[in-house]
């Protein structure tokens, strides 16, 4: 689509404010004119035809279309600028709406610098769009046509001769903006790579300590750091270049008034009063000129915002069936289920076959990287077979609305997230709506109660981005105690207790037995604990299941599991 075309889409739902701005424009531009036309009879009559008693009258005129000017400016840039931040606002709801809707499977392959980037300062910098394109040209095209227009009629050769510098100012700005566009472009892909590399160490504090890495890590920041700061220099630079050059112009454009114009008056063609009137003209037709010379040059920064935007809601949402399922009460189906992650060739999982009935516990082992957590993330349809099929009490995953799916479905995983929030927010996002009697229950059944109740504030202590205020064990149970409260029909843990010590675990481990009682369990596991009670245990092996049984039957035919066995014994 032509970046007007694109302008004019963006802009729409803010046209009542932008027509309002336009009609105070346009009556700024007239004042304008009028305040330039007002010059002639000011220094013909006052002066030159010695009428001195409108000395009394003339400055107070003047002064008046001033303030008016001011007011209608006022209103104009309010209008205008209101409408920009109106922009920004829906733009940033709208991606941040789009991400939370985008499949799992993207965010392996994109940075979160590079989203938060996009979400926060390319939608920033479509207030520009309004507050400076819109404006500019709404406001300054009228003027340099009134303005031109007073000149014409004082002096139409003089005024030609002026014109002709303008095509050298259009094109000076079209070229330099762009090499604005470019710059641009690439100051914004370094930006994104700095707001990564602070929100990975910030998040990976703990870690950098630990292995002494500060100083590397600083030293990594500062380069990426001066790189952008390079390019942000560059685009300045183009910018400030585009300035000058229209400064220049203006410059030999007063100068071509001043020699021409002052011949004319010598010779009695113009007289004093309209000579005074064009300088004033055509001075006031470049100050606009460069304002719209600038604001092509900004549009050029904000077209490669424009398009970063642009990729980022191309990205397709996730697929969601129609078919909307209740309770869950048969069984989870993976019928020769293959799957790759995007832009891979070899496989994580390959020719799964394997059913999940209603109740009972499956457990999952295997070594490292055979495509455990991947198995289990297709439950919820975080990813989709690459072949196969996956069905939920007979229907096919792909034709199941997606939001009645995960309503079946807890998950405790290894990898805790946490928000930035009371604990008492973070226990309810397991069920919006909770009472605080169903949170604090949901707390005593995961042990958490008992440490939330030394806590500074109890439910009301903020613990931190990702739970930075708590150990390891208090963020796992806090976790617990969010699926405790869904109470959902499936249970997905994933080492649920990896990180309790074995009190803790013990403690834990009990609150989960009663939770997982009369509920589908699938549990990724290293425990020996939690082995020994599942109804069946999968073995898992370069991606493919090598066998299925109970802990007494594979202990004593499968060599891979009793290797596995052996080595959770000795943990």
């Amino acid at each position: 689509m032509p970046i007007t075309g694109k302008i004019i889409k963006l802009t729409k739902p803010y046209w009542p404010r932008v027509f309002a701005g336009i009609v105070l424009s346009l009556l700024v531009s007239g004042i304008t004119a009028a305040i330039a036309w007002a010059v002639k009879p000011a220094l013909d009559e006052i002066f030159a035809d010695k009428k001195y008693e409108y000395l009394k009258l003339f400055p107070a005129g003047i002064f008046l279309l001033f303030a008016l000017k001011g007011a209608l400016n006022f209103g104009q840039n309010y209008l205008m600028k209101s409408a920009g931040m109106k922009l920004v606002r829906d733009m940033r709801n709208k991606l941040y709406s789009h991400v939370l809707s985008l499949p799992v499977g993207y965010f392996t392959k994109e940075s979160s610098g590079v989203i938060i980037s996009r979400i926060m300062y390319d939608a920033e910098m479509l207030r520009g769009l309004i507050s400076d394109i819109i404006k500019a040209f709404v406001l300054e095209v009228p003027t340099i046509i009134f303005l031109m227009g007073l000149a014409f009629y004082r002096s139409w050769s003089l005024t030609l001769m002026i014109l002709a510098l303008l095509p050298l100012i259009a094109y000076s700005t079209r070229k330099i903006g762009k090499g604005v566009k470019k710059r641009r472009k690439e100051a914004q892909r370094k930006l994104s790579f700095l707001t990564q590399k602070v929100g990975e160490s910030i998040l990976g504090l703990r870690i950098i300590k630990v292995f002494t890495r500060e100083n590397t890590r600083s030293g990594n920041f500062m380069d990426e750091n001066q790189r952008y700061y390079r390019e942000m220099l560059r685009v300045e630079r183009f910018k400030e270049f585009t300035k000058l050059i229209i400064e220049i112009i203006t410059g030999l454009g007063i100068a071509v008034i001043l020699w021409y114009g002052g011949n004319m008056v010598a010779k009695n063609v113009l007289t004093p009063g309209d000579f005074a009137s064009i300088i004033v003209a055509i001075y006031m037709i470049f100050s606009p000129t460069r304002k719209i010379g600038e604001a092509y040059t900004t549009l050029q920064e904000i077209r490669a915002s424009i398009e970063r935007v642009d990729t980022l809601l191309d990205v397709h949402q996730e697929e969601s069936g129609k078919i909307r399922v209740g309770h869950f009460k048969d069984s989870i189906k993976f019928d020769n289920v293959s799957f790759a992650y995007p832009g891979r060739q070899s496989s994580v999982l390959k020719d799964v076959d394997l059913e999940i009935r209603q109740g009972e516990i499956i457990a999952i082992v295997g070594q490292s990287g055979v495509g455990k957590s991947t198995l289990v993330d297709m439950v919820p349809g975080f990813h989709k077979p690459s072949k196969g099929q996956i069905t939920v009490d007979g229907t096919d995953i792909n034709e199941v609305e997606l939001l009645s799916l995960r309503k079946q479905i807890g998950i405790v995983s290894q990898d805790i997230m946490l928000f930035n929030d009371t604990v008492r927010e973070n226990i309810g996002f397991g069920r919006e709506g909770a009472s605080e009697d169903e949170i604090i229950e949901a707390a005593r059944l995961s042990h958490a109660d008992e440490f939330i109740q030394e806590l500074p504030e109890k439910y009301d202590t903020v613990i931190g981005e990702r739970g930075l205020k708590l150990s390891g064990g208090q963020k796992q149970r806090i976790a617990i105690a969010r699926a405790i409260l869904k109470n959902p029909p499936v249970l997905i843990l994933d080492e649920a207790t990896s990180s309790l010590d074995s009190v803790s675990e013990a403690i834990v481990q009990e609150a989960l037995e009663k939770l997982m009682k009369g509920r589908t369990t699938i549990v990724i596991a290293h425990r020996l604990s939690t082995i020994k009670n599942a109804n069946r245990i999968v073995v898992l092996d370069k991606g493919k299941i090598v066998d299925i049984g109970t802990h007494e039957e594979l202990i004593s035919r499968n060599s891979t599991y009793m290797k596995l066995y052996n080595a959770f014994a000795h943990a």
